[in-house]
């Protein structure tokens, strides 16, 4: 384990992946399942920080990349301006792409999504008595019935002759009440 809480294997993963290596390959060059990368990207704390740092550091690598061939990107065009027989579409479109790149800031660093399920709280302090005490709670009243329960396979009550579940039990209680 390092310093960051993360194992070699994760780091070796977080290396590769943030390279542009899938995860099937990191799997295979570091010698597990894919399924344990999609779990440690899934549910590691940990590994989802230092995989959004080395996305982020990877970002900010190449954007400086850009940044060192912005000056040879305004003398590509300063050329192709200056030279109207120059077919150069490609190098202008190139160009174009290194001074976007180049006055682009980098993305806000990646948030690790906050998953309020995986957080476990601790229980409640116990109330104290005195506190139980100043307020009784009532007991509820058990539910009476009126009238005997009908049960369904039981001959109905307005006097059909069928069984219950067959006649009012589906109707109103008014209909089976008054008959």
């Amino acid at each position: 384990m390092t310093d960051s809480g993360l194992s070699a294997q994760q780091i070796a993963v977080i290396d590769a992946l943030s390279n542009g290596v899938t995860a099937t390959e990191a799997a295979a060059q570091v010698g597990i399942h894919r399924n344990t990368i999609s779990n440690w990207r899934r549910n590691d704390f940990a590994f989802q920080h230092a995989f959004a740092d080395a996305q982020y550091d990877r970002a900010l690598f190449h954007r400086e990349r850009a940044e060192s061939l912005a000056d040879k990107a305004h003398a590509a065009l300063e050329a192709l301006l200056a030279d109207p027989k120059t077919p150069a579409s490609v190098r202008l479109k190139a160009a174009l792409y290194i001074l976007d790149k180049a006055s682009t800031p980098p993305p806000p660093k990646s948030q690790v999504r906050f998953d309020i399920e995986k957080v476990h709280l601790a229980p409640n302090p116990p109330v104290h008595k005195s506190a139980q005490s100043a307020q009784p709670k009532p007991k509820p009243e058990p539910i009476r019935r009126e009238h005997p329960k009908i049960g369904r396979n039981e001959l109905c009550p307005c006097g059909s002759g069928l069984k219950y579940k067959r006649c009012c039990l589906n109707k109103p209680m008014e209909g089976a009440e008054a008959a």
